[in-house]
């Protein structure tokens, strides 16, 4: 019998010096994303392809079923669920359910959908203007956008029922020329809850991920295209449709060297914020997990203590903690610790607030996020290591494996396994970590002289809210387009590095 293939490094990566092991490992890992890279790009006018045919079997489908079908269900075309309550008392909730979704369609479109649609592609909509008595409010922007966007998505979900609506008053159609007894209420109530028991259940979570999720990205993704920022929001002076102009703009000549710039700094922050927090995180679980550690309890509590604690309250006292200020009496505690206990007098800007010192800043956020993420990762891996089978340290001793061997061939390759899923959403998180750096630095040290301008530990998250809520004056246009560059950047490293990782690809085949 053939073994299981062992998800362990090869004798390519063990056999060599420790420098050329480092230089295949990366280089295998830029191969194997580039690869994944590739194989999306091609298969992309596949799924175009393929999604046209379908709209082609879609129409294909509907003309056969009119053609074939009875009155009932050509009638049913037109008024939903005909084709199920007009044959019968079984049919009739179902039938009833159909009609309801067309009445709520046509009512949600008359009083509400259609109107806002109608703007939402005109540029006729109306400002504050005044007249005889006074000021008259005009249209609001954002609730054109959002009722619209909210329009087009019940109209996808119509579109849906309708065509299902045709499938059923067809299949009861032929049911009935076939002599099949048709299913009664009761009937469909129990394949509801058993067979059909998934969709009932994840129905209502799809309805809030569609409203939570969806409405708000593709929001964000219509502002882009408008000039909707401070001086066109609410009535005020509502949005006009310009395109490419505010990616022109943030790419270009408004922010073009501020969001390359920030971008560099975010993914240097995520890479060191995710590491640096994995390897410490790991190797205090190795050392607490140690036979010869005593008051393993204690020791992990300690630690837990940092987990308990919310970031608001931590990271606002380790902002005032490393504080700075010319007035020696008035500077940070830590200044003051160095000063009475060490006999230093130097002052030192500890988050560069004062003296604009970015690598000061830049370096201290990642230290205090070591101090705060450690501990998840602590009580991750220690979960792990006491899951490893002890039979495989047994055997490793017998063959001569010291610590070293033992935790490359062994230790390493089970953590990493487990936690490489964990590693990722880790990274696409800090990319969007907003509370350490907003609560530490808000963003400062800031260097530039636009109002708008990104400080030095800004991250794209930070710099979105900054444009879009803590400014006078808003840019919500030029804030969407950020927020749909972060959204592809997290997106397409997360599905690709998943998608090409061990845990993924060897799932079957670990021991």
């Amino acid at each position: 019998m053939e073994s299981n293939k062992q998800a362990i490094p090869t004798w390519k990566q063990f056999n060599r010096p420790w420098y050329l092991r480092l230089v295949y490992a990366i280089w295998s890992y830029i191969q194997g994303v580039g690869l994944m890279l590739w194989s999306v790009i091609k298969a992309i006018p596949f799924k175009i392809w393929g999604f046209l045919c379908a709209i082609g079997r879609c129409f294909q489908g509907l003309w056969l079923r009119f053609k074939n079908g009875d009155w009932r269900t050509r009638i049913s075309y037109l008024v939903m669920g005909f084709g199920s309550f007009s044959r019968g008392p079984k049919q009739f909730l179902k039938g009833f359910l159909m009609l309801a979704v067309e009445v709520f369609y046509i009512l949600f479109m008359i009083f509400l959908g259609g109107a806002n649609i109608a703007q939402f592609f005109s540029n006729k909509r109306q400002g504050v203007i005044e007249d005889e008595i006074g000021l008259i409010m005009g249209d609001n922007s954002l609730k054109i956008i959002i009722f619209s966007v909210l329009a087009f998505i019940i109209t996808i979900f119509f579109v849906y029922m309708w065509i299902y609506n045709t499938k059923s008053a067809y299949k009861t159609q032929k049911d009935v020329e076939a002599g099949k007894p048709l299913t009664s209420p009761k009937q469909q109530l129990n394949y509801a809850l058993n067979d059909g028991y998934h969709v009932t259940v994840l129905t209502l979570p799809i309805l809030g991920v569609l409203i939570v999720t969806v409405l708000p990205l593709v929001c964000n993704i219509t502002i882009a295209f408008t000039d909707y920022d401070f001086f066109h929001d609410e009535y005020v002076s509502p949005f006009h449709w310009t395109g490419f102009k505010a990616f022109s703009e943030v790419f270009g000549k408004s922010y073009g060297t501020e969001i390359w710039s920030v971008l560099g700094w975010t993914l240097i922050w995520a890479f060191f914020a995710t590491f640096t927090n994995f390897f410490f995180g790991m190797f205090l679980a190795m050392v607490i997990n140690k036979k010869s550690i005593k008051l393993k309890v204690f020791w992990r509590t300690c630690f837990v203590i940092v987990i308990a604690v919310p970031d608001f309250v931590s990271l606002l006292m380790m902002s005032q903690f490393f504080g700075w200020n010319s007035d020696p009496t008035q500077t940070g505690a830590f200044n003051q610790i160095l000063r009475q206990w060490f006999g230093i007098n130097a002052n030192v800007d500890w988050l560069g607030g004062a003296t604009y010192d970015a690598m000061n800043a830049r370096i201290m956020v990642i230290v205090i996020n070591l101090w705060r993420g450690m501990p998840f990762t602590m009580l991750s891996t220690y979960g792990i290591l006491m899951n490893i089978p002890e039979e495989l340290y047994e055997s490793s001793r017998i063959d001569g494996a010291g610590p070293i061997r033992r935790f490359i061939s062994i230790t390493f390759p089970y953590i990493m396994f487990v936690m490489g899923p964990t590693l990722i959403t880790t990274f696409t998180g800090n990319i969007n970590n907003f509370n350490v750096i907003f609560f530490l630095t808000g963003g400062g040290p800031f260097l530039g002289t636009k109002a708008n301008s990104a400080g030095s530990t800004d991250l794209l998250v930070t710099w979105l809210y900054r444009l879009t809520v803590s400014s006078t004056e808003p840019e919500y246009s030029h804030g969407a387009v950020i927020g749909i560059f972060t959204f592809l950047i997290s997106s397409v490293f997360a599905l690709v590095v998943f998608n090409s990782s061990k845990s993924i690809k060897q799932e079957d085949t670990f021991q």
